[in-house]
């Protein structure tokens, strides 16, 4: 046989060989990445089982009338509106004036709130922990059916739900582990550090309502795998609302805040709350040229929050330096400050949420007033802005206190997906 025959035939011996080998390895390629892509499918369907379970192994450890002040009806249909309070007096204890003795029953309207007032916001009223009791008019919530979240205490804006402070310790630790499974660690972190907070603030002597035991779980539904329902939990500079469908969970909107915003905790570790949302949104500033610099910072002061509290569905002409205008760097470094945001709910959660926000992200928009530079280890007392198609975040610090650096709000939220509407909607 000549070498061009002995060429041809190990080539054709080769070529078969490879034929059989791929007949058997494809396959179990196309196995595999058929089993990835179930597993990734079935993982927020996992995640939702076991918020479920965690909802009720809660539910099992209350009586009946603990079981009335924690269940609420959830109605999609239901519209957000802004719903203006009055000072009930005194800082009450946990079933006293002002905290859960005023939380609605069974989804009506809570005490003291005036109806449906758009707008308001917490710059229409009177500042957080005024001296003065008495039946004040001007605190904002925002309503949605049976539920309440807003950053005023609990005293001013009552939260409907049952509170850490009614709680036995075995009730106490079933409510932080269904959080804990419906955030991320870091999300969770972040609320344990809010909380810790306000607790050094109750500790320091308010005249309101403050401190761990005033923070209020309600459930509005029927935790379940199939139809919609939501958890709330906050009570002063938080405010969560997380609703669920199946494999879908959105935490939008969502409050965060700090007052003292650096504190001592008891281990002696100095914590400084939302160090994250300051120090990223500074990185990105930094990152930014003259040109940019000089579209993205306002010619005028923003001093509170536009979408606070009672805001929702409203809208202004996005401001700023668009992210079509940045570099990929600086792209990447805008993502990192949204994240603080959108990661505070678990991974399987927020993964969709990030995918939908970075979709959009050409048309998103970061606008800065205030101060440029901040003292290492403290947050800043600039506010900021990022404004896009399915996404609204504001960062605003507060100059109640004295000290804007040691007091913030913030809010996040989803303009065509808040309480989860885009999904909920009938």
């Amino acid at each position: 046989m000549g070498h061009g025959q002995s060429d041809t035939r190990r080539r054709a011996l080769f070529a078969s060989a490879l034929s059989l080998t791929l007949a058997g390895v494809l396959p179990g390629i196309a196995a595999a990445q058929q089993t990835t892509e179930a597993a990734e499918q079935t993982m927020p369907e996992t995640r939702t089982r076991a918020i479920v379970a965690a909802a009720n192994a809660f539910l099992d450890t209350l009586d009946a009338a603990q079981r009335e002040k924690v269940s609420f009806p959830f109605d999609p249909a239901d519209k957000p509106v802004a719903a203006q309070f009055a000072r009930q007096g005194g800082p009450g204890g946990p079933g006293g004036p002002g905290a859960s003795g005023n939380r609605p029953p069974r989804g009506e309207r809570p005490a003291g709130a005036e109806g449906g007032r758009r707008g308001g916001g917490p710059a229409g009223g009177p500042p957080e922990g005024r001296p003065n009791g008495g039946a004040l008019p001007g605190f904002v919530g925002e309503q949605y059916g049976a539920a309440v979240w807003s950053n005023y205490p609990a005293s001013d804006v009552p939260r409907p739900g049952l509170a850490l402070g009614e709680m036995t310790a075995d009730q106490r630790a079933a409510a932080l582990h269904l959080l804990e499974t419906v955030l991320s660690p870091e999300g969770f972190a972040k609320v344990r550090q809010i909380m810790g907070s306000d607790q050094v603030l109750h500790e320091g002597g308010t005249n309101y309502a403050s401190g761990t035991d005033h923070y209020t779980l309600g459930l509005f539904g029927t935790p379940g795998t199939e139809d919609p329902w939501m958890v709330q939990f906050g009570a002063h500079h938080l405010g969560l609302n997380v609703v669920i469908k199946g494999a879908q969970g959105v935490a939008t909107p969502t409050l965060t805040g700090a007052q003292p915003a650096v504190y001592t905790a008891p281990s002696g570790e100095e914590v400084r709350v939302l160090a994250g949302e300051n120090d990223k949104a500074f990185a990105l500033l930094d990152a930014l040229d003259d040109t940019q610099r000089g579209k993205a910072i306002l010619n005028y002061t923003v001093g509170d929050l536009v979408f606070g509290p009672g805001h929702s569905g409203e809208t202004i002409v996005p401001e700023g330096l668009p992210a079509s205008e940045m570099t990929a760097e600086q792209r990447a470094l805008l993502l990192e400050v949204i994240r603080e945001w959108a990661g505070i709910l678990n991974a399987d959660y927020a993964a969709p949420r990030m995918a939908e926000i970075e979709a959009g992200l050409d048309d998103t928009w970061f606008a800065w007033s205030g101060p440029v530079t901040h003292e290492p280890g403290r947050n800043g007392s600039s506010y900021y802005r990022i404004q896009g198609p399915r996404l609204i975040i504001e960062f605003s610090p507060q100059g109640v206190g004295g000290d804007p650096t040691m007091h913030v709000h913030t809010v996040y939220r989803d303009p065509t997906n808040d309480y989860g509407q885009g999904f909920t909607a009938p």
